[in-house]
């Protein structure tokens, strides 16, 4: 059941079925709309991307330097269109997770590009064939993984840095939107040490402002090559005066947002005890919960939760519920 058709179910359930437990909510802006900064840009001057740049390296506690390599867009949809466009060019294969975020798909295709997937859901099967003939070779992760709701462990990084070493031709592209925290972990760190990974960031929810500004931190060596390709492409001056003041007066978003998260999820956790459902382990903010359950069997128990298909997963067995509507 793809993301349109479920919708449409959604409606008619909650329709017909004042009693059901709505579980399925993945508007975050929505439903966290009293926590989104009002902003009003006052764009006074000419505002300089790479200001925004340095700006975003200092509130995530990176070393100044690195704002040479942070490159800035719209947002990580808006990154992604740049890089696949660049890419279609290049003879480039792109790894996609398959049960994550349909519009990878939908970009790298747009794009004319070249893509295989593997699945995320319940647990990362990280693909093992080598295409050989190619320019590069590019993986897209997200760290939180998203919807499984965890961050990469020591095990997927071991393997990532295996993967990385097996060629210079290979690129992880590290999606970390969900990072709602002003510092990156460990983790992220490590994968950045490698020198072949390149990491999204953006404003869309931390701050719940989506397609307002992005940022692409680059491996040193890749820097030069891409930010021609960025230059062509800038955002507008009121995106970039809403993201300088987003970050200086509203530099707490995250942790509210966060706090709320974890809060919502305690609730939806404990509206379903009486169910008895087995949970996959979760990061405490994640606003969506794997369960190892069928929707039509959490359906008959008056609970209206998300198949997994929905993300492009193939898994029938696996269903995800929303926190979202016990936020408060």
């Amino acid at each position: 059941m793809n993301f349109t058709n479920f919708q449409l179910q959604r409606s008619r359930f909650l329709n017909e079925r004042p009693g059901l437990l709505d579980a399925a909510e993945t508007n975050a802006y929505r439903a966290l709309s009293g926590l989104m900064p009002k902003v009003k840009p006052v764009v006074s001057g000419q505002i300089h991307r790479c200001h925004l740049a340095g700006q975003w390296v200092d509130f995530y506690g990176l070393p100044p330097d690195a704002s040479r390599r942070a490159l800035v867009s719209c947002g990580v949809r808006d990154s992604l269109r740049i890089f696949f466009q660049s890419l279609a060019a290049r003879t480039s294969v792109l790894w996609l997770p398959e049960d994550n975020y349909p519009v990878y798909f939908e970009l790298a295709i747009a794009a004319g590009l070249a893509f295989r997937s593997f699945p995320t859901l319940p647990e990362i099967e990280w693909p093992e064939d080598a295409p050989t003939g190619v320019a590069s070779e590019w993986l897209l992760i997200t760290n939180p993984l998203k919807p499984r709701g965890r961050l990469l462990d020591a095990a997927d990084i071991a393997h990532l840095k295996q993967w990385l070493a097996a060629s210079p031709k290979r690129r992880v592209v590290l999606d970390t939107v969900y990072t709602l925290d002003t510092r990156f972990d460990a983790v992220t760190l490590d994968l950045l040490a490698t020198e072949q990974v390149i990491l999204l960031h953006s404003l869309t929810k931390g701050w719940l402002h989506p397609r307002c500004f992005g940022i692409v931190l680059l491996p040193e060596q890749d820097a030069a090559g891409w930010m021609p390709v960025f230059r062509m492409q800038p955002p507008p001056q009121e995106n970039l005066a809403t993201a300088r003041h987003l970050m200086a007066i509203h530099a707490d978003s995250p942790a509210r947002i966060a706090q709320c998260l974890t809060a919502a999820q305690e609730k939806m956790l404990e509206s379903i005890r009486h169910l008895q459902v087995e949970t996959l382990s979760v990061d405490s903010t994640s606003y969506l919960v794997p369960v190892r359950r069928r929707w039509e069997e959490l359906l008959a128990q008056d609970v209206l939760g998300l198949p997994a298909s929905v993300f492009g997963s193939h898994r029938g067995d696996l269903s995800l519920l929303s926190t979202l509507n016990f936020a408060q």
